[in-house]
């Protein structure tokens, strides 16, 4: 016994410089001339192709059920000879081949060193900051209308925090292109920058805005408005997002209850919270005051503003006048409990005409 498990060994670690497709050649070709030396033999497993699959599959793997055997003299030899000590280590390659590349690969994932490149329509989250980070993760999860896939890109020595709900990236340094093409940067949907140092977020907000694609959303955190003012400048389209502690503190001073209303707006793990959709081709002569009736009359949606763009970040969004005339691209900030789409928003606005 002792020397077969040497034997085991020795055969496992040879497999590791064998491709799986050399592998898996070397045990189509064992199977193949097994069979046709039992058929030359006129064994009865070999004359149908399921049966002799079966058959081979319960031998190599040493189930042995028993239901199928050599009959002939001729093909127990075969069988003692050539298909259960080939089979046997043939399955045996394979699934030390098998353990090995299922253990690279988790150790990859654990570190940071895998490739998601191949994502679409993903969230991309970068930087790494404990519990504030983890707050932005736990967000993201209890948003169910977003996609499941969220990549977290990092360059602290550190392993996947979350490794059953999110995929890690590791690297040196976030002006790395590759570092953040292996995160999945040209293909994702939305990029959440944060980080404790204004000049750090502006690092990668200017390396992550060259490589992205053009349909993804990049939002900066900045604790210095100039530093937003510069980002926005810069970068058309980014929005970057300020901390309003001591705005809400003086504003629930002046009006009772303004943080309350402002902490359940961005909640979204419990009743109504704020979303935003993009209107297309409305109907002619649509105006906010019918999309606001409309929205609050069929579900029971509360429109709270409009934009004209993405980049409208200049412009006054809230409570724009009755009349004011919808346009084609305009965004409708909203308050609801449930997200609205594109085709819903034209709906209700079919409905007022």
């Amino acid at each position: 016994m002792p020397v077969i498990q040497r034997l085991l060994r020795v055969l496992k670690a040879s497999t590791l410089q064998i491709s799986w497709t050399f592998l898996l050649l070397v045990v189509l070709a064992h199977m193949g001339t097994t069979w046709a030396f039992f058929s030359m033999v006129g064994e009865t497993m070999a004359d149908s192709i399921t049966d002799w699959v079966y058959f081979y599959v319960v031998v190599a793997s040493t189930v042995g059920f028993g239901d199928f055997s050599p009959e002939t003299v001729a093909g127990k030899w075969i069988t003692t000879l050539y298909l259960i000590p080939g089979g046997i280590s043939l399955f045996a390659a394979l699934i030390g081949k098998a353990t090995v590349t299922l253990s690279v690969f988790w150790r990859l994932q654990m570190q940071g060193k895998g490739d998601f490149s191949h994502l679409t329509g993903h969230t991309l989250v970068i930087g790494w900051h404990g519990e504030t980070t983890e707050r932005i993760l736990d967000i993201l999860k209890a948003d169910k209308s977003l996609p499941d896939e969220i990549v977290l890109c990092v360059t602290k020595e550190m392993s996947n925090p979350r490794p059953a709900d999110l995929k890690f990236i590791k690297g040196e340094s976030f002006s790395n292109a590759d570092l953040l093409k292996r995160a999945g940067v040209e293909n994702a949907s939305r990029i959440i920058i944060y980080d404790t140092s204004d000049d750090r977020v502006a690092t990668v907000a200017l390396s992550a805005y060259s490589l992205k694609g053009k349909g993804a959303h990049i939002v900066a955190h900045c604790a210095n408005p100039d530093t937003a003012a510069m980002l926005r400048r810069t970068l058309p389209g980014i929005e970057c997002t300020q901390a309003l502690a001591l705005e809400m503190l003086v504003r629930s001073a002046s009006d009772a209850g303004i943080s309350r209303v402002v902490n359940e707006l961005l909640a979204v793990d419990r009743g109504a919270t704020q979303y935003q959709t993009k209107i297309s081709k409305p109907p002619t002569g649509a105006t906010f005051g019918d999309l606001f009736i409309q929205a609050k009359k069929i579900c029971n949606a509360t429109v709270l503003g409009l934009a004209s763009g993405q980049d409208d970040s200049e412009g006054s969004m809230l409570n724009p006048a009755t009349d004011r005339p919808l346009q084609d691209g305009d965004i409708v900030y909203y308050m609801a409990n449930t997200r609205l789409s594109e085709q819903q928003m034209g709906g209700l606005l079919s409905e007022s005409r």
